[in-house]
């Protein structure tokens, strides 16, 4: 009578060949949940911008900042004591925030935001996460310019 099953060898083949579609697979996943991450963290800067600017075609002009997003948070949810102000601009969840209330990109550290800025040309605020690798002024950081 015939033993029916699988030998140790068979196994161990499927296994190399499992190992090596993982070993192939993995990089191009990684790239892709990191291009998810860099398109989200835009989105995000672009929902801020289009509050602002609805904000300023209320009030007049953008709340200033030098890089608290306090200020922003405030002036986008409020409520403010200004006759002018129709907000909420923006709604922020929890996940959105950190535990200092400033709006945080996908990889959790903060957004900033400034105005009045000289820095860049042609836009009247700016609104800046430091990218992937979690460090300003590098080139990955992702901005509204």
């Amino acid at each position: 009578m015939k033993k029916s099953g699988f030998t140790l060898v068979e196994i161990l083949v499927v296994i190399v060949i499992i190992s090596m579609l993982a070993a192939i697979s993995l990089p191009s996943i990684q790239k892709a949940r990191n291009r998810a991450a860099i398109i989200k963290t835009k989105g995000i800067i672009s929902s801020i911008e289009a509050a602002l600017f609805m904000y300023q075609t209320d009030m007049g002009n953008y709340p200033e900042s030098t890089g608290s997003n306090l200020i922003l948070i405030d002036a986008l949810m409020g409520p403010m004591d200004d006759e002018n102000w129709k907000g909420p601009y923006m709604r922020f969840k929890e996940k959105d925030m950190d535990e200092n209330k400033n709006i945080i990109d996908t990889w959790g550290n903060p957004i900033k935001y400034k105005y009045p800025q000289i820095e860049k040309e042609n836009i009247p605020f700016i609104i800046i996460s430091a990218g992937p690798d979690r460090k300003f002024n590098t080139k990955d950081d992702i901005g509204n310019w």
